[in-house]
């Protein structure tokens, strides 16, 4: 098995998911959501989607204030995926990005159940501002 390491590296916050609606159609997420598309898709680079197990470790630099860091994991490993196919989506609100990134498009993976291992911690807000990194890395079976 080859090790393969991805790292996405993202300015602002991630996007949150959180209580019953869709956070694709939320006016505070959907530019958190472009920004994590625009550099997964960078990232990703064409390759082909994940599609075998994948450790996910996260690192957050933001204030406890701007949100608990389970809806950011969860709105970070809803992302990388496509939005679900009955989600009302605005298609004006995603323009800017490449087709292959809008959130009828899969990203990294086709279901986020490709994740068996997560590490997620919160970091000071330093010099770099509010950012986040997620490293994707095949683990394999």
């Amino acid at each position: 098995m080859k090790s393969e390491l991805l790292s996405i590296s993202v300015p602002g916050l991630p996007p949150k998911k959180d209580g019953a609606n869709s956070m694709w159609r939320k006016p505070a997420e959907i530019p958190r959501l472009i920004a994590l598309r625009r550099a997964a898709h960078t990232t990703m680079a064409g390759r082909p989607l994940f599609s075998e197990p994948l450790e996910i470790r996260i690192r957050i630099h933001a204030d406890p204030a701007d949100g608990d860091l389970d809806n950011f994991i969860t709105g970070i490993f809803d992302g990388l995926q496509a939005a679900h196919i009955r989600t009302p989506i605005d298609p004006e609100a995603w323009e800017a990005l490449p087709p292959a990134a809008r959130p009828r498009e899969h990203l990294v993976y086709s279901d986020d159940r490709w994740i068996s291992r997560v590490t997620a911690e919160r970091l000071s807000v330093e010099t770099g501002g509010k950012r986040y990194t997620v490293d994707i890395i095949v683990i394999g079976f």
